[in-house]
């Protein structure tokens, strides 16, 4: 006798809760379109790709720390690459040539996603075409003019040695600049690509420095 007395109270509720459930099945709106527009970053060989989004938010502001670090790590990159161009033809040790490679595969398509980001920014990327013609021994690690031409004239081990020798220092600049974005830097996306930095070119600094030992 209680449950049917309960019963009559229970079904106004069902009742209440099949009206709303009705109402309720209007299709969900879209989500907002994304304000960022994603950069591919090939990984090194057997690594994973990097996404990165080259546009900030709309209520971003620009930084000029990030602008100092992506205009200068361009340049940064593109001596590098240029470096590793040489090895495939002066190198002899075949683990300096494949760490050349891997440092040109990883490097190349960052010098584009941080032209993107530049741009999407309303910033000017700076003018690679004479990166290996000026000095830029101001930057932490870049090679003078003269390593470089000394780096081009040198064949077999000795350039093998030279390579790594300039190569540590080079990286430990771009540790060293990555650094200061972290430290300094307001863009999210920007601090991704510096972190990204740091961590690949430690590990490749520490490669280096065994393949120096076992020469």
């Amino acid at each position: 006798m209680t449950r049917l007395r309960r019963l009559p109270a229970v079904l106004p509720a069902l009742l209440l809760l099949g009206v709303v459930g009705c109402s309720s099945s209007e299709p969900a709106a879209a989500p907002a379109p994304s304000s960022t527009v994603p950069v591919i970053v090939p990984g090194t060989p057997g690594g994973p790709n990097q996404t990165l989004a080259a546009l900030p938010s709309a209520s971003a502001t620009v930084d000029p720390d990030d602008v100092k670090f992506l205009g200068d790590m361009m340049v940064h990159h593109t001596q590098a690459v240029q470096m590793t161009e040489r090895a495939k033809t002066a190198a002899v040790n075949p683990k300096v040539k494949a760490l050349a490679e891997r440092i040109r595969v990883g490097q190349q398509p960052e010098i584009e996603a941080m032209r993107q980001m530049l741009t999407a920014r309303g910033q000017t990327p700076p003018n690679l075409e004479h990166v290996e013609h000026m000095d830029h021994s101001a930057m932490p690690g870049m090679a003078t003019p003269a390593q470089l031409t000394q780096l081009g004239s040198a064949t077999g081990k000795p350039f093998d040695t030279l390579f790594l020798t300039l190569m540590i220092k080079h990286h430990e600049g771009a540790v060293t600049m990555s650094g200061e974005q972290e430290k300094n830097g307001a863009d999210i996306r920007v601090g991704e690509l510096a972190q990204e930095v740091t961590v690949t070119q430690t590990k490749e600094i520490a490669t280096m420095r065994q393949l120096l030992k076992d020469l």
